[in-house]
């Protein structure tokens, strides 16, 4: 099914928009999974060609309804389109809605559902960064054994102190934690050290980082890419406070 509209008038009418997306979400309801991906991928180019309010809120709460109830090989493609389609996000105007429909499928017992339910938080932090479910959901997931689960949720933290810095209050102790963690794999250290770049706005968390930059820096235990990204992370913020 082609979602361009003839060129008339009236059939780029919101009205249209509308028959498109709900045989969009019929063909995402078929039986084989073909079509669902097919229709799911179709999204993006319906809310590019009419990105109504109106339009982009529905299309997205039937993605947030999708991705709660599909398994997993089709929540992955809906999170995608969560990211392809970012844009489009500020106009959403039932934001908390549609997150209580992600968080059913991050608080399941599925940690690969976990795992991709963190991917689309991430590609949505614009305008989930803020929310105090979100950022208490991410910091549950720091606590899970299963090593995908930590990646993204390291992932979403980077992604969500972009729109929402003082984030990093709510997660220092458990960055900080994980980061001094030797049994952590260093490439996700590496992340969660380079995240607390983010702490440059406050003096008081600037100065304690500090001391643990230094002790990564010269410990050494630590390895030359832990090393390094200490020592970045350091100079990212003395650059950072002498711009200001």
């Amino acid at each position: 099914m082609s979602t361009v509209a003839p060129n008339s008038d009236t059939a780029r009418s919101s009205d249209w928009a509308f028959k498109q997306l709900f045989k969009l979400e019929s063909k995402c309801r078929s039986p084989t999974p073909a079509l669902q991906v097919e229709a799911i991928g179709e999204f993006p180019k319906l809310l590019d060609q009419f990105p109504f309010p109106t339009l982009v809120s529905s299309a997205f709460l039937k993605l947030g309804d999708l991705f709660r109830s599909s398994p997993n090989s089709l929540r992955y493609h809906i999170a995608q389109v969560f990211g392809a389609s970012q844009q489009h996000l500020a106009q959403i105007t039932q934001t908390e809605e549609l997150l209580k429909r992600i968080l059913v499928v991050l608080y399941s017992n599925d940690p690969i559902a976990r795992v991709l339910a963190l991917r689309l938080i991430g590609n949505a932090s614009l305008i989930f960064a803020k929310f105090p479910e979100a950022q208490h959901s991410i910091l549950l997931r720091y606590q899970s054994s299963h090593p995908l689960e930590i990646v993204a949720a390291v992932q979403t933290t980077e992604s969500m102190l972009s729109y929402s810095p003082e984030f990093l209050e709510v997660v220092w102790e458990t960055v900080l934690s994980k980061a001094d963690d030797p049994d952590v794999l260093d490439s996700v250290r590496v992340q969660l050290i380079r995240s607390l770049q983010h702490a440059a706005p406050n003096l008081m968390l600037s100065t304690l980082l500090y001391s643990h930059c230094q002790h990564w820096a010269c410990d050494t235990d630590s390895t030359n890419i832990i090393r390094c990204a200490a020592m970045d992370t350091w100079k990212a913020i003395i650059q950072r406070h002498n711009e200001l």
